[in-house]
């Protein structure tokens, strides 16, 4: 890859951007049992980065552009994005706020197949509106507010929009913690041919917040009902916990519970850094592929992940585990994980890095298991401050009880990028 990236310091905030070129060879490009065929795939990059975070405004932006040349014609050649922006705005300090969260990003199209280019789908999720509070004590307040969100998926019947309202009543504990009454109410309005054509939900749950310094906690008990136009009513538990506890200066544990009914509209904009919409709060070492469906699922999930750097030797221990079970469609899975990632600063110039990822999802009514590896290694060398060199190469390889669904694909990755600030440039698809 080569790159170009600059930042610019503005006013209580900082900004930064790039360009690159990479280059990649995958042995099995479009991760097939039989007749693999190789391709170098050359992509072409361009994104900015900035944040800030003022009195009124607390607000980060990262998006990018790839453009994307099979040399072989394996595929199309193609272009993607990706963007993560979230801002809340104190329009009144302490009394009125306007919030604003975006994701822009592929998601997989078929559960069961792998992620190629032609099982992906560019897709959005926003999520916008205003938060009142009112100041009733010292120690009480309520806050009332509304969301306008929308869900887009390319050549797709699933796009839709929704309605939400909320009332919380809020006690202060201490300058730390507050304890809550939340209910929230949501119309989902879908496009001809979805599953649904709307849905009403409510959901009304308790809530315990605390955060101290690098430490916090946030639990959620209570529960959820939908009434789907034109289908029974469902109702089901909502619990969710969040904790991260620093053991040192340098080492953290992160362990994330959930027991909910979700869409993926709502689980794509949570996962929006900093975003203030409903979260499972997953820990952050491995990321899961998000599905695009219209479907409404109960989606229990659990995830324990272990992160130490001492700024030399860094590393991410994570597992998880998951159940989703579809409200119509006939693909109820689970599935469970692990990550590892370390990262080794053998001198000023010279970094080495490795990861490896293990995944098994069962399905439950396609008598099928899918067991997916993913390793890689690679080594990072400075030539100064600003220009560097990588090369990386991994290995993935699915392992399935499904006919003709293995695969095994190895790939190499070339860098040299130049870098004069906060933006990394990498490929984010």
């Amino acid at each position: 890859m080569l790159g170009w990236a600059c930042a610019t310091p503005v006013h209580a905030g900082e900004s930064g951007f790039g360009i690159g070129l990479s280059l990649a060879h995958d042995s099995n490009i479009a991760y097939v049992e039989t007749n693999p065929q190789s391709d170098w795939t050359q992509t072409l990059m361009a994104g900015l980065f900035y944040q800030e975070n003022t009195v009124d405004v607390t607000a980060h932006v990262l998006a990018q552009v790839e453009r994307r040349h099979f040399l072989n014609h394996s595929f199309s050649d193609d272009t993607g994005g990706f963007l993560d922006g979230a801002a809340v705005w104190s329009i009144v300090p302490r009394k009125f706020t306007w919030s604003v969260e975006d994701t822009f990003r592929e998601v997989q199209v078929a559960i069961t197949s792998p992620s190629t280019p032609s099982n992906l789908s560019k897709s959005n999720a926003l999520n916008t509106g205003p938060d009142f509070t009112f100041a009733l004590s010292s120690l009480n307040s309520a806050v009332i507010g509304g969301r306008y969100g929308r869900f887009d998926i390319q050549d797709s019947n699933i796009d839709n929009h929704r309605y939400m309202a909320y009332v919380r009543g809020v006690h202060a504990l201490s300058p730390q913690t507050k304890v809550s009454l939340n209910y929230e109410t949501t119309h989902t309005y879908f496009e001809p041919g979805a599953a649904f054509t709307k849905v009403l939900r409510q959901d009304v749950f308790a809530r315990y917040d605390m955060h101290s310094g690098l430490n916090g906690l946030t639990v959620d008990l209570g529960a959820t009902r939908l009434a789907p136009y034109g289908s029974p009513e469902v109702t089901g538990r909502l619990a969710r916990l969040g904790l991260s506890q620093a053991l040192s200066s340098q080492s953290a544990l992160r362990l994330a519970l959930s027991d909910q009914i979700s869409d993926t509209a709502s689980d794509l904009i949570a996962g929006v850094t900093s975003s203030t919409a409903p979260s499972e709060a997953p820990a952050v070492a491995l990321n899961v592929n998000t599905f695009a469906s219209g479907d409404l699922y109960h989606s229990k999930r659990g995830e324990i992940s272990y992160a130490n750097d001492d700024r030399r030797l860094a590393y991410t221990f994570q597992l998880y585990g998951r159940r989703v079970d579809f409200e119509t469609l006939d693909q109820d899975y689970q599935e469970g994980g692990g990550a590892f990632q370390w990262s080794w600063v053998f001198s000023g110039a010279m970094k080495f890095n490795a990861f490896a990822t293990y995944a098994k999802r069962t399905f439950d009514s396609l008598d099928r298991q899918d067991t997916d590896r993913n390793t890689g290694v690679g080594m990072a060398f400075r030539l100064n401050s600003n220009v560097s060199f990588l090369v990386q190469g991994g290995r993935l390889e699915r392992q399935s009880t499904a006919p003709a669904s293995s695969f095994v694909d190895n790939r190499i990755l070339l860098l040299l990028g130049y870098s004069a600030g906060p933006f990394e440039v990498r490929s984010r698809r």
